[in-house]
């Protein structure tokens, strides 16, 4: 053997060493991870109504309240510690942190990442991949482009480019960046202009005040259309505001519209935003219309079947209602093709790990837009050595799981193989709602969503809601109770709240409502089980008050992350 081929077979026999020691100790943390947790809930007392709440992991690792300041003012040694004592800090890491694979997680849109998925992002987390530029990053970027393309010509993109991202917030931001420039060239090197505007839909994530404030806009200068019973901007307002905005001297410089969002599905009327757009563009001479984005982080899922609403493929879709789901929510992206971008969450529905969000662009304008004018992309750029996508993302240092993770996906499920999976999704809200309706106790409220959330009303008794400030304290107080009792280590459904719940979009039918989201098929029986688990602890919850066993305070509530 040459001195060259035992160097070389040296070098991959060293790799392969690292890749399996690496393998080897996330097993063992796993297992310490797994043996803390049994520790903690082995001490549980057993829960009367749910006997079997202790008889396996829970859908969050337990527990237990603490001090931010109080833990980091606590004294520290800064030597080097045991194994044990890492491995224990591993573990603590992992407390109170959610297990989207038990059953009984129904909290948010958190689907349990496929193998494959989770596989390549470990692997670019062990090869070290910075995406910063191709010259450290090899094709990693290119593959960034790869998956950016794929899913803009799912949205009739031909040249659709885009950026890898940790999170819908960071699409937002790159979106309404990209507006600044395109009204304001200027504004990449003088600053904001003071006369701009940001407008989106009443229902649209609350992200977006934070993401125009960050940008130098202001928050209080993005402005919300009010919607309406269908859960989109209603057209007149969105003229009426366009046209005052207008004449008080601002620029609209983006319309930032819902594509889905996880309570009652909001999703607007594209191809209505774009009339709208153009043609108060027209009336008033424009150079530019608004730049429109769709934040689609949910609803990107559904031009899986954009090309298949037209032909016979929703046929075999056996609910009448899934179907009609579909393909109204088709019928309102219809206009997808004209708008400028929109935001991709392969972490919420696409079964990738954290974070694999994706802001994809209908062409390549965003690099220069996105950057500090100092520089202008030409067709060199695009060229192997020469690409950096440094100039317009907001970090250098940029991890590569994502993007692998999202690529793998896309290859290894296809463009119907995600098809199939929103239709389960779907099937997953048909199945939760039959066991709901089964059970006889609650009342589904969201029957018009076009999404897969289930939200759900709770009849509390009359003479319970008079033992408390209000009906609304009251579900609160409950679902506090539910969290406190995962969060110490019981395996029952970890489930949210909704408070101001509009009934159908109706301002003026709004509760305190319950929220379940099924990410994942399960047989009826289990639906079942999970909504008696619910009504048990409803049950034994009304009982306590009723005996005096348990007091109603008056909660500030903030409503939950989502």
């Amino acid at each position: 053997m040459s001195h060259f081929k035992f160097i070389e077979k040296a070098k991959v026999s060293a790799g392969t060493d690292k890749i399996e020691s690496l393998i080897e100790y996330v097993q063992i943390l796993h297992r310490h991870i797994q043996h803390n947790a049994h520790l903690t809930q082995s001490i549980l007392p057993e829960l009367s109504y749910a006997p079997h709440a202790l008889m396996g992991p829970g859908p969050k690792y337990p527990v237990q309240p603490f001090s931010y300041f109080d833990e980091l003012n606590r004294p520290e040694d800064e030597m080097p510690v045991s194994e044990a004592e890492l491995l224990n800090d591993v573990a603590r890491f992992f407390r109170g942190a959610i297990r989207p694979e038990s059953s009984n997680f129904l909290f948010n849109m958190v689907p349990e990442p496929g193998i494959a998925a989770t596989a390549g992002a470990w692997l670019a987390t062990a090869y070290n991949i910075n995406s910063l530029m191709d010259a450290f990053g090899g094709e990693a970027l290119l593959t960034e482009q790869r998956v950016a393309r794929r899913i803009g010509r799912w949205a009739g993109w031909e040249k659709a480019m885009g950026i890898a991202c940790n999170g819908g917030k960071l699409t937002i931001l790159y979106a309404i960046k990209s507006a600044i420039s395109r009204i304001s060239p200027v504004s990449r090197s003088a600053g904001v202009p003071d006369d701009l505007v940001i407008l989106c839909s009443e229902g649209a994530h609350y992200c977006v005040e934070h993401a125009a404030s960050m940008l130098g806009i202001g928050s209080s200068k993005c402005l919300r259309v009010v919607s309406n019973r269908e859960g989109r901007m209603c057209p007149d307002a969105l003229t009426r505001i366009l046209n005052e905005q207008h004449t008080r001297g601002r620029r609209v410089a983006a319309i930032i519209c819902s594509g889905g969002t996880t309570i009652n599905f909001n999703c607007e009327d594209t191809r209505e935003i774009v009339d709208i757009a153009e043609a108060f563009s027209k009336e008033n001479n424009l150079k530019k219309r608004p730049y429109l984005h769709l934040d689609s982080v949910i609803g990107w899922l559904y031009l899986s079947l954009r090309d298949a609403v037209n032909s016979n493929f929703l046929s075999h879709i056996s609910s009448s209602n899934i179907r009609d789901r579909i393909t109204q929510v088709h019928y309102r992206l219809r206009g997808i093709d004209s708008f400028d971008s929109m935001g991709v969450d392969f972490h919420k529905n696409g079964l990738c790990p954290y974070a694999s969000s994706f802001f994809i662009a209908s062409d390549h304008r965003f690099m220069d837009e996105l950057g500090d004018s100092s520089y202008c992309y030409s067709d060199k750029d695009f060229n192997y050595g020469h690409f950096r996508a440094y100039r317009y993302t907001l970090e250098n240092s940029r991890p590569a799981q994502g993007i692998l993770s999202a690529w793998i996906n896309l290859r290894k499920l296809g463009r119907q193989g995600y098809a199939d999976y929103l239709i389960q999704l779907h099937a997953g809200r048909e199945a939760l709602t039959r066991a709901i309706e089964l059970h006889g106790l609650f009342k589904v409220l969201n029957r018009t969503s076009l999404g897969w959330e289930v939200i759900f009303d709770i009849p509390f008794d009359s003479d319970v809601i008079a033992l408390t400030p209000s009906r609304d304290e009251l579900a609160v107080s409950f679902i506090e109770e539910c969290w406190e009792r995962v969060n110490a280590g019981y395996d029952l459904p970890l489930f949210s709240i909704v408070p101001g719940y509009r009934i159908e979009n109706d301002p003026d039918n709004v509760t305190s409502a319950f929220l379940l989201y099924p990410m994942k098929l399960r047989k009826d029986t289990v639906w079942y089980e999970i909504v008696s688990l619910i009504a048990s602890q409803f049950f034994d919850f009304q009982t306590r008050l009723r005996k005096g066993h348990k007091k109603i305070g008056h909660n500030h509530f903030i409503r939950p992350i989502r």
